[in-house]
């Protein structure tokens, strides 16, 4: 089963994806596979051509500068998931063919905005109130602005929360997100998709 993560900047998507693999899931985070993809020289000729030099320095992609461009300008951020997405959705489907008996949780942060979810069996959503949100980032190195910024890039939670299969709210206590996540955990082990979305 093929589980889809996702949910807006500084929901706490990782926080729950290592809930989920504590309790036996095995995970993929599409950030990592991305991290690796950017080492790649296909890819980064891929970049160099569609968007330009200017986020290099020198052979070497400058990830600072493609994040600072790719937030500032929407044309090149597609350009830029027109390259990434397909690759990424490929080693996800591919993990998941490779363990057919596993449940695997892969954490999305753009799903919804790369029209995939039909590839997953479930996708869970991941919610946290704005503010919160923003602190959270906030004590990760993000100024506001720049928190601000990523989260007007993607699309809104409440258009996402009409798409998901299954909401968790990581607003409170991580005691209390635990639960939510042991509950569906519980579902995903006894239950077939269509109970669960009931």
């Amino acid at each position: 089963m093929l589980i889809g993560l996702t949910g807006s900047f500084g929901s706490g998507k990782s926080t729950i994806l290592k809930m989920f693999h504590r309790l036996g899931a095995r995970v993929v985070s599409a950030d990592e596979i991305v991290h690796e993809l950017l080492r790649r020289p296909d890819v980064k000729s891929e970049i160099r051509k569609v968007i330009g030099q200017e986020v290099f320095n020198g052979p070497d992609l400058d990830k600072e500068r493609l994040a600072r461009r790719i937030f500032s300008s929407e044309m090149d951020r597609k350009k830029l998931e027109q390259i990434l997405h397909p690759l990424v959705y490929k080693e996800v489907i591919a993990l998941n063919k490779a363990h057919p008996e596993s449940i695997v949780v892969a954490e999305i942060p753009l799903l919804f905005e790369s029209k995939r979810k039909d590839d997953f069996d479930l996708v869970v959503l991941v919610t946290c109130e704005p503010e919160i949100a923003i602190q959270r980032l906030e004590k990760r190195g993000f100024s506001r602005q720049e928190a601000l910024a990523r989260l007007k890039a993607q699309m809104p939670v409440s258009e996402k929360v009409k798409m998901a299969d299954y909401i968790i709210d990581n607003s409170g206590p991580l005691d209390e997100a635990e639960r939510q996540v042991h509950t569906l955990w519980m579902r995903l082990r006894t239950q077939d998709r269509g109970s669960l979305n009931d």
